[in-house]
């Protein structure tokens, strides 16, 4: 995924390392089905609705010097997630084209004939 956003985003790709490198413990392993972080750690990363969800119920304190106003950084946020996510889903699409043509290598797709009936 890093290579795919180096490729497509060539001056400013170290913005997005940081949200694809946030959005890679909450992936799930195919084969298990369960994320990585949660087999090492046993507990999910705090993503980013989970620290918004923190900021907004006071659990957490924001620092006073923003450079940017909320709706900015949220419109950024958003922006950032879609890429990321768009990257994501071609990343999977690929994967899931090279499980088929590895796994289906010797299948064959199967017909049956219906017999007439002799008397």
């Amino acid at each position: 995924m890093i290579s795919k956003v180096a490729v497509d985003r060539p001056k400013s790709w170290y913005k997005h390392l940081g949200f694809l490198l946030w959005a890679l413990p909450e992936t799930h392993h195919e084969t298990m089905g369960v994320a990585p972080w949660l087999m090492v750690f046993g507990r999910l990363p705090r993503g980013p609705l989970a620290l918004l969800k923190e900021n907004w119920c006071g659990q957490r304190d924001v620092p006073l010097s923003l450079e940017k106003t909320t709706t900015e950084y949220l419109e950024e946020l958003k922006e950032n997630l879609r890429i990321a996510n768009s990257y994501a889903e071609s990343h999977t699409a690929r994967e899931q084209q090279r499980y088929i043509s590895r796994y289906n290598l010797h299948s064959r797709e199967k017909t049956f004939v219906q017999w007439e009936k002799r008397y």
